[in-house]
């Protein structure tokens, strides 16, 4: 897990605990100590050690106790016990502008919603203009949110998405049964928006690297499942499928399209080098070279 990773975990146990309605010095310390933990220029393997811990600023005994076992184990119980209390969709709420954690938990409370989609009904039903502190024109505004993320679904700005492909593939880079790994398509040609996410994994034990991603913690849900091949959406929502090629160790295809390219280059001015002129005639003609 990087320091990013585990100051996003941090930020999502402030989430959580406002909308369990906690105390607001307990959720601004968890908001402060990921802000500390992105800002803080020390190793990882240093987030395990509680003395380095304790010169954080913003760090307490009880976050310090929460961020070595994240450093050390990539999950937290705490954070699983939070999560246990409310529906898995609900944090896609945050998603929608407009939304903060009180009008979720009225929202939650009052009309049982508990995804963008219950959300949808209940505006169109009139419901949400009814509850205290939304009115009609809050809930045309919601209604005209979820219409233009559905609009977009499916699509993630590069940058978006960047830290999380890159932690995944350095992941599995470093998993003892890979030989390579490159990620393809419009990730890899650097493109603006990024519909999907496909890594390329040269190994001879596919079955290992499958099993290895589909309990990766990146990893939210899972969307098919065989013995060599998986597909799954993100944390982030981004469908994500590996592709791993056994007993293949050679270079991946973008990097012979690479050779390829530059062959054709040099042979290119080779075959210029060998146009010459003849007599005073303004057309030339090719001479073939010889030996």
């Amino acid at each position: 897990m990087t320091k990013a990773e585990i100051a996003e975990t941090l930020e999502q146990i402030a989430t959580l605990l406002e909308l369990k309605d906690e105390n607001p010095f307990k959720i601004r310390a968890y908001a402060n100590a990921a802000r500390s933990i992105e800002a803080w220029g020390g190793n990882l393997s240093d987030l395990q050690d509680e003395e380095a811990l304790a010169k954080i600023p913003g760090i307490g005994k009880a976050i310090a106790a929460k961020v070595k076992e994240l450093a050390a184990t990539g999950s937290l119980k705490y954070l699983d016990d939070l999560q246990a209390e409310f529906p898995a969709a609900i944090l896609e709420l945050f998603s929608i502008p407009g939304l903060g954690a009180k009008k979720i938990k009225v929202l939650y409370e009052k009309l049982q919603v508990s995804s963008i989609e219950q959300l949808q009904k209940a505006c169109e039903s009139g419901r949400v203009a009814q509850l205290p502190g939304f009115g009609e024109m809050t809930q045309d505004k919601l209604c005209q949110a979820i219409a233009e993320r559905t609009k977009h679904a499916g699509s993630f700005q590069l940058g978006q998405i960047a830290g999380e492909a890159e932690t995944l593939r350095n992941d599995l880079a470093a998993h003892t049964d890979s030989l390579q790994v490159e990620i393809a398509g419009s990730y890899r040609r650097r493109r603006e928006i990024v519909r999907d996410l496909d890594f390329v994994v040269a190994t001879k034990k596919p079955e290992s690297i499958t099993e290895f991603f589909a309990a990766h913690r990146a990893v939210g849900s899972t969307i098919a499942k065989g013995p060599t091949k998986t597909s799954a959406r993100l944390r982030s929502g981004i469908q994500c499928e590996p592709r791993p090629r056994k007993n293949r160790c050679r270079k991946f295809r973008p990097c012979a399209m690479k050779a390829n390219f530059i062959a054709r280059s040099i042979l290119t001015l080779f075959r210029r080098s060998c146009v010459k002129t003849v007599g005073n005639s303004k057309r030339p003609r090719t001479m073939r070279c010889r030996g």
